[in-house]
């Protein structure tokens, strides 16, 4: 596989692997939006090209403002460095690149980089499965259908792009190590399985490995019943994408480490939400500093911004602010500022919309948020869980309660299970179904005491089903954490769209025992 490059005066731009590259060999990995602009720009050289086209080419359907395409454009003149006049500003007219829009520089693919989709997500091939000789055409046609369901369950997600299961299954039974195949189909990373029958069992066997050296980063074992078979390869296949995707992110985690990408911002968002999700005040300030010393050493790197967006929303929720207006206004700026760099990421925008519920009840803008985040990501975590709130407080309870199901499915081990139980609790309340909500709720509470919010929601469902002595403690425990708290003062601000509902809400936090 060979990819175009640009020559951009004396570097050559290679937009298969973001890099632009100087006479010594001296490499600049530009950011992933960053590299769009460039190749946009190098397209299109000596042309004209208005800050208009440029957004709406890069940030298709999102809402940026100047910053983020400007924040871009400084990159490449820094990468660029003695010939950054190369790219000039036209007063109220646009860019131009001073070049000759000619690729030309055919560069082989060699190792994980190289063959690395312009966008810098990584490329993920489905091998067919092996079986052993003779096997029977039962087995043979579920191999096929389960390459099929796996392809299609990973293809449904915003990332890895996948390969068609049409680009591989001809190389049934081709004998070549990881790193060729790899090269071959065009793949950052490989799975591949085996199939064999054990008596009245069906041992599915199914490992990823990394292109560059063929190293295994996931590997498990299924034993299937020969009847069940052909009863559930969806299922079977959703979850085994999803058992791949952590798996993916941790190598690409590492492989971001070689890269000299965004090293020291990413590992400090990562030690930043480790130290979050304990909701300690002293280790939460802390973790609020290090994020936003993430954001001084790369002001360009979205992941930051997301992430101090959701530090201000916990700090909301948890009442530790003491201007909670000027927080919400943070909290929508980092979300933004995190879509201006990146207007593919789906969790900044699933919690802008979230936020336009509980800070602003603005509930159509913020479905609609929520439905483009969803859009992007349909089957990751996070962005489903920030869907559930705002489905429970506008009555749409069915599907505020499956998508936080959902989302628990997704991520049984994460860290922020509290809060993932806590948004199931809110979701069966509003549903009226009080008993499930006080299950989740007090399941949430073993995970983390502190979490106000959840000590709230699980004193009412207690209430509402006459377990007021059982509420007691959690009330006392929410009210020395927030001694100021009033259950007047805050009816008005509640998210439930119905007041019927919100007031209801209310007369149970009173009879758990909340101050009137």
């Amino acid at each position: 596989m060979r990819f175009p490059s640009y020559a951009i005066g004396k570097r050559v731009f290679e937009p298969h692997r973001g890099a632009l590259r100087a006479p010594d060999g001296t490499e600049t990995v530009l950011r992933p939006k960053t590299a769009q602009v460039l190749l946009y720009l190098a397209e299109r050289g000596g042309q004209v090209v208005s800050r208009h086209e440029l957004v709406e080419a890069v940030w298709p359907g999102v809402y940026v403002t100047e910053n983020g395409l400007t924040q871009c454009v400084a990159d490449i003149r820094r990468a660029l460095g003695p010939e950054e006049a190369l790219l000039s500003t036209l007063p109220r007219r646009g860019y131009v690149l001073n070049m000759t829009p000619v690729a030309v520089a055919a560069m082989p693919a060699e190792g994980p980089c190289a063959v690395r989709h312009p966008s810098g997500i990584p490329v993920f091939a489905m091998m067919p499965f092996r079986l052993p000789c003779g096997s029977d055409p039962s087995l043979v046609a579920f191999a096929d259908i389960l390459l099929d369901s796996v392809v299609g369950s990973l293809s449904a997600l915003r990332e890895p792009i996948v390969i068609s299961a049409n680009s591989t299954r001809h190389l049934t039974g081709v004998r070549e190590d990881v790193p060729a195949l790899a090269r071959r189909v065009g793949a950052d990373y490989l799975a591949s399985g085996s199939l064999q029958r054990l008596g009245e069992r069906v041992r599915l066997s199914v490992e990823v490995s990394e292109a560059a050296q063929g190293a295994v980063v996931w590997h498990r074992a299924y034993d299937l019943t020969a009847a069940g078979l052909f009863e559930a390869p969806d299922e079977l296949a959703t979850t085994i994408a999803h058992m791949v995707m952590p798996r993916l992110r941790d190598a690409e985690l590492r492989r971001a480490l070689r890269r000299q990408h965004d090293i020291s911002a990413y590992h400090m968002v990562l030690q930043a939400q480790a130290m979050m999700f304990r909701l300690e005040r002293d280790s939460f300030h802390a973790a609020g500093g290090m994020l936003h010393h993430a954001v001084a050493l790369d002001p360009g790197f979205a992941t930051p911004h997301a992430a101090l967006a959701h530090w201000h929303s916990l700090r909301i929720g948890q009442r530790w602010s003491a201007d909670s207006a000027a927080e919400a206004r943070a909290l929508e700026v980092e979300a933004r500022l995190a879509l201006e760099l990146d207007g593919g990421h789906a969790r900044a925008l699933a919690l802008l919309g979230h936020s336009r519920t509980i800070l602003h009840r603005d509930y159509d803008q913020a479905q609609d948020l929520l439905d483009r985040a969803l859009d992007m990501a349909p089957n990751d975590a996070e962005t489903c869980l920030w869907t559930s709130p705002t489905l429970a407080y506008t009555g749409r309870t069915t599907e505020a309660v499956g998508n936080a199901e959902r989302a628990i499915r997704l991520s049984p081990e994460d860290p922020f299970l509290f809060r993932y139980q806590h948004f199931l609790s809110i979701a069966h309340y509003a549903n009226g179904c009080w008993e499930q909500a006080a299950q989740w709720g007090l399941r949430s509470v073993r995970n983390n005491p502190d979490y106000t919010s959840n000590l709230a929601m699980t004193s009412a469902a207690l209430a509402a089903l006459g377990r007021t002595e059982e509420a007691r403690p959690y009330v006392t425990r929410f009210t020395n954490l927030v001694p100021s708290y009033r259950v007047s003062a805050t009816i008005p601000r509640m998210a439930f769209r119905n007041v019927a509902q919100r007031e209801r809400y209310g007369q149970h936090l009173i009879a758990a025992g909340f101050p009137p």
